[in-house]
C-alpha cells in the first residue's frame, strides 16, 4: 500500500513538473523564484536518495558455537538385518 502510494506521489510530481500550468493551479505562488516544493525540486534535479544511518542499540551479546562439544555416540544395527527377512528364500515356483 505504501509503495503505491509512493509511486502514486512520484507520478503526481512528474506530472505537476511537465504541465506549469497544473502547478500554478495547485500552488498560488508556483511561478515565484523563492517558491520550494517537491515539484520544483524535481525541476532542478534535486531529488536525492536520503542517508540513513544504521541503528545500533549497543553491544551484541556473544553467540555461544556448540562446535566444541563432543557427544557419545551409539551405534545401532540395521533395522532390517535384524527383522530375519534375509533368513529365507522364496518359496520355490513351479
Amino acid at each position: 500500500m505504501v509503495a503505491l502510494f509512493l509511486a502514486a506521489m512520484l507520478q503526481w510530481a512528474a506530472l505537476l513538473a511537465v504541465c506549469p500550468t497544473l502547478h500554478e493551479l495547485i500552488h498560488h505562488d508556483a511561478d515565484d523564484e523563492h517558491h520550494d516544493c517537491a515539484v520544483t525540486l524535481f525541476l532542478a534535479g534535486q531529488v536525492e536518495q536520503a542517508f540513513n544511518e544504521p541503528i545500533a542499540l549497543g553491544q551484541s551479546p556473544p553467540v555461544e558455537l556448540l562446535l566444541d562439544r563432543t557427544y557419545g555416540t551409539v551405534v545401532f544395527g540395521s533395522f532390517f538385518l535384524s527383522r530375519c527377512i534375509l533368513e529365507h528364500a522364496p518359496p520355490l515356483v513351479r
